[in-house]
């Protein structure tokens, strides 16, 4: 009888403890926030974002001209950039997942955080970066303002969680094994592991969907 009290007693105590957190995780989400992005906690993944800004921001700007390789390498990254952060702008506004807008809100910051340090090293060298999204990005965003609900939700982790990222890790692998200017270098060393972080948190939550 012991044995049976005990044992119904930690049954007791193990159902109370999923309907707590059951309970807390219908609260958070009906209040519009998530205590998960991906397979992070919530708290991990604000923690792995802020050590990313503050590589990038750390990364000091030279005024050492450009090669016309590192130019063309700054350009994809200036355009990767813009075309990840225009997008997650509206996935922001629009998305009904409160993950799928916690995860574009990160990348909001970290791709406002990555234009500026572009800006100070392109201003530094006499570089004009593109202050406008080219036509490809321009189409997306588009695109993205006519959805709503699920299908922009997954249409945003599809296109721009996965696959810019993709797009993204592969510049960027490119800009730390090509790159002969310290600078630039410097910023995909940086950069590269949000990036990596991204990707692996977007393909995810991508497959919840």
């Amino acid at each position: 009888m012991k044995t049976k009290s005990i044992t119904l007693g930690l049954f007791m105590a193990l159902m109370t403890t999923g309907a707590a957190m059951a309970q807390q995780n219908s609260a958070s989400m009906n209040n519009g926030t998530t205590n998960m992005v991906g397979k992070e906690s919530k708290s991990e993944f604000d923690s792995q974002n802020k050590q990313g800004a503050a590589a990038v921001s750390a990364v000091s700007a030279t005024s050492a001209k450009l090669s016309s390789a590192d130019q063309n390498l700054m350009m994809e990254v200036a355009k990767g950039g813009m075309m990840q952060l225009e997008v997650s702008r509206i996935a922001v506004q629009k998305a009904s997942s409160p993950e799928v807008r916690e995860f574009a809100q990160a990348e909001v910051d970290e791709q406002t955080g990555l234009a500026a340090k572009l800006q100070e090293i392109a201003s530094a060298k006499g570089i004009t970066l593109p202050s406008r999204p080219d036509a490809e990005t321009q189409a997306m965003v588009t695109k993205l303002q006519g959805m709503s609900g699920a299908s922009l939700d997954q249409m945003y982790m599809a296109e721009s969680g996965v696959k810019g990222h993709e797009k993204l890790d592969k510049v960027m692998s490119k800009v730390e094994s090509s790159a002969s200017d310290a600078s630039l270098k410097g910023v995909g060393q940086a950069a590269h592991p949000l990036v990596k972080t991204h990707l692996k948190v977007a393909k995810q939550i991508a497959d919840k969907k």
